[in-house]
């Protein structure tokens, strides 16, 4: 899936005149992007989850 994606112009350009066939493509390609931005968001980079339950500011039960 990852990589250069090579597409023929014309075929690419002919198709798109076809408004129905663009509509469908547009919105699958938004849905996709929706579904990574959503997943990036629950799971940064550095492996956190960021679900805003963080404790910082929690103080500690002192140890008796």
């Amino acid at each position: 899936m990852n990589g250069i994606k090579f597409f023929a112009g014309p075929e690419l350009l002919e198709l798109a005149k076809d408004r129905t066939w663009l509509a469908k493509v547009t919105n699958k390609l938004n849905q996709r992007w929706q579904k990574k931005n959503a997943a990036k968001k629950k799971h940064p980079a550095d492996g956190t989850v960021n679900d805003h339950s963080s404790s910082v500011g929690v103080p500690m039960a002192a140890a008796g």
